[in-house]
């Protein structure tokens, strides 16, 4: 799976990352892959699911494969000692599920 046009949407269609999507296979030293401004998110390979062979002279099996979109907030409290990323979440959901199939 190639994941630089999922990269592609998501920086495109979720202005509230400003760019900063990336993946981890894009960097050198793990460790130094977090190091994007806040919030980010990350598009990694998932699990690929291969089903069984349907046929006995042909090649026909289902092919499932995914991938996983890891996004970091700032979850330092607000004024009023609340994280904030926590009422953001289902915003951020929302963007990349209609970034993604919108």
């Amino acid at each position: 799976m190639k994941l630089s046009p999922i990269i592609a949407v998501l920086r495109t269609f979720c202005p509230r990352f400003e760019n900063r999507v990336g993946s981890v296979s894009q960097y050198e030293y793990l460790p130094d892959c977090g190091k994007l401004s806040l919030p980010a998110a990350y598009v990694v390979l998932g699990e690929d699911v291969i089903g069984e062979q349907q046929s006995q002279t042909d090649y026909w099996q289902s092919l499932t494969e995914s991938f996983y979109v890891v996004v970091i907030l700032n979850n330092a409290r607000n004024q009023k000692g609340q994280y904030s990323s926590v009422d953001t979440l289902n915003e951020v959901r929302s963007e990349i599920w209609l970034a993604l199939l919108g």
